[in-house]
C-alpha cells in the first residue's frame, strides 16, 4: 500500500492483481481438497459406483471431477447433488449409459401412443 501526501492510501494495481491471483490459487486448493474428500466418501459409501467411475473414466482425478460437474441430463445438478437428493439410480444409469432424461421419456411415450 502506498500512502499519498494527502494521507490517503492507494493500492498499486499490480499488488491488487497479485492478491486476487493468490486468493484464486487458495480457492483452487480448497476445491481440489473438497473434490478429493468427496470421492473418498463415495468410495466408502458406494464402492461399486466409485470403481465403475474409475474404470470408465480412467483415473481418480477425472472420476472425482466428473462427479462434481453440473450435467444437463441431471437438470444442471452434479452427480453428488443427485446422490444427496436420493437419486442413486439416476447416477448409475448415467454412468452406465442407460440414462434417459425425462423429456426423452415423454417423447417416447407420445410416439408409442
Amino acid at each position: 500500500m502506498i500512502i499519498l501526501k494527502n494521507g490517503k492510501s492507494a493500492v498499486k494495481k499490480q499488488s491488487r492483481f497479485e492478491d486476487i491471483a493468490e486468493e484464486l490459487r487458495y480457492l483452487d486448493r480448497l476445491r481440489d481438497s473438497a473434490v478429493a474428500q468427496a470421492f473418498d466418501v463415495l468410495e466408502a459409501q458406494d464402492p461399486a459406483l466409485a470403481h465403475l467411475l474409475l474404470t470408465s473414466l480412467g483415473d481418480r482425478c477425472r472420476a472425482s471431477r466428473w462427479m462434481c460437474m453440473h450435467q444437463r441430463v441431471f437438470k444442471g445438478k452434479s452427480a453428488y447433488e443427485m446422490l444427496a437428493d436420493g437419486d442413486i439410480d439416476g447416477v448409475w444409469e448415467r454412468v452406465t449409459g442407460e440414462y434417459v432424461p425425462e423429456t426423452a421419456d415423454a417423447a417416447m411415450e407420445e410416439r408409442s401412443m
